[in-house]
């Protein structure tokens, strides 16, 4: 997940895809293990930095959990890389400028169950040290988010609803207004220029600093699905949408239909409103209602 300057002081606002790894561990790593099935590692960062993060994990986790209601309960492992340029070589690609963390999901094709051992949130020191109480919580709870829908993410879930899920899970509850949290759209949205669509999957990797907004975008789009639905109702259009025989379109249509009565179409055009609604008036800096 990477997050912008402003953000910094409370929440990200981009959240990180998934990347496809072969399982790993690093040899000689401190292991930090709690009561609730989760491990915290780290090979160079101090005793300080892993407890920080073992609390901030737990929170987080406990959390997800309770929004998955029972429906996720594996083992998790945060690792705490010395400094961002061990989080880069962990990472194994190329990571965007203020990337506070990323989840590794390790290569399932001929793999058992115990492959999932090796899924894991990388934290990013550098970045992750800046951020608020409540900006660590949105981070970890979103890449929290992307493990608890890995089973439920098949090929061609549109990266909108991927990221969105993982945003609207992460934001929730944070006492932070929209318009702080979304600055970027919001700065569009005040100056008349609003989506025509949902964000494609390429708006998520260009690399002409639009990034941010369309993670903003993605995130408005499922938190309206959850305020027409309730977020229960998001998880399950989001199994509707991930998982089936059907072609992912086909799915996404068949998704708006049974859990919001109207098409992609219709649905932008609700979103739209939305975004003019919320973006436009809540910009004194109190909590979203």
């Amino acid at each position: 997940m990477a997050v912008s300057a402003a953000l910094v002081l409370a929440v990200a606002a981009v959240g990180a895809l998934l990347v496809v790894v072969a399982p790993w561990d690093h040899a000689g790593a401190v292991r930090l293990q709690t009561t609730s099935r989760l491990t915290v590692t780290g090979y160079g960062a101090s005793s300080t930095q892993l407890a920080q993060v073992r609390h901030d994990a737990g929170d987080a986790l406990q959390y997800v959990r309770g929004v998955w209601d029972g429906h996720w309960s594996a083992d998790v492992v945060v690792d705490v890389p010395a400094d961002a340029a061990e989080f880069h070589t962990r990472v194994g690609r190329a990571s965007a400028e203020g990337e506070a963390a990323v989840v590794l999901i390790p290569a399932m094709d001929g793999a058992g169950p115990a492959a999932r051992e090796a899924a894991r949130v990388i934290i990013n020191p550098d970045v992750y040290e800046r951020l608020s109480v409540q900006g660590r919580q949105v981070v970890l709870r979103h890449e929290l988010t992307h493990l608890a829908s890995a089973d439920a993410t098949g090929p061609g879930t549109p990266t909108w609803l991927v990221e969105g899920l993982a945003e609207t899970v992460g934001h929730a509850g944070v006492a932070l207004s929209v318009t702080r949290a979304a600055t970027e759209l919001a700065a569009e949205v005040r100056s008349g220029r609003l989506p025509d669509a949902l964000p494609d999957d390429a708006a998520f990797t260009v690399a002409d600093g639009t990034v941010p907004r369309s993670y903003q975008e993605a995130w408005l789009a499922c938190r309206l699905i959850a305020d027409t639905v309730g977020m229960d109702g998001l998880i399950a259009f989001y199994r509707r949408v991930g998982s089936g025989e059907s072609d992912p379109q086909t799915r996404l249509a068949a998704g708006f239909q049974a859990f919001l009565g109207t098409t992609e179409a219709g649905f932008v055009a609700r979103w739209r409103s939305y975004l003019r609604t919320r973006l436009s008036t809540d910009a004194d800096g109190r909590p979203p209602g």
